[in-house]
């Protein structure tokens, strides 16, 4: 949960949040741990952990809901590993689990600029279309089945 605060803290805060929002987010990080050891046990979910010098770094966890619906579910990173390549790390790990051939998608924040580019690098863009019902402001994005089409060997 440590972990999941502070990655919720840099990335999910601004000073116009609302109140409902605020406890969104505590109610993210609240959920973090239940979350991740289900998809421990789950067939259809994925966990993986990355960790630097014996200190977890960030986290992983992509969902297969059904033929065709492949989530690149929750991908967390402590602040402290940004731009360390971590978060490339373990987005190539879940989104192999999920199968390049196969199309995925993920939600991000609106106003998360830094997250939507690196998403972008992978081949993730901005589903407009697809509503989505939260209090905060996100995007779906999408990426279509295929391999990966950039260099991927620069820091994330």
């Amino acid at each position: 949960m440590a972990l999941t605060r502070a990655a919720t803290d840099s990335t999910y805060y601004r000073d116009d949040l609302t109140p409902e929002q605020v406890q969104r987010n505590r109610e993210i990080v609240a959920m973090s741990g239940p979350v991740a050891v289900a998809a421990a046990a789950d067939p259809q979910r994925y966990i993986a952990g990355a960790f630097v010098e014996g200190r977890l770094a960030g986290f992983v966890l992509s969902t297969r809901h059904a033929p065709g619906d492949h989530e690149l579910d929750w991908l967390m990173v402590h602040p402290d590993f940004h731009g360390a390549a971590v978060s490339r790390a373990l987005m190539l790990d879940g989104m192999s689990w999920l199968g390049l051939d196969r199309p995925m998608w993920l939600t991000v924040l609106q106003f998360n600029g830094r997250a939507i580019a690196f998403y972008r690098r992978f081949g993730f863009e901005i589903d407009p279309s697809t509503p989505v019902r939260s209090v905060h402001a996100n995007w779906i994005m999408r990426r279509p089945a295929g391999p990966l089409q950039q260099d991927l060997s620069r820091s994330s």
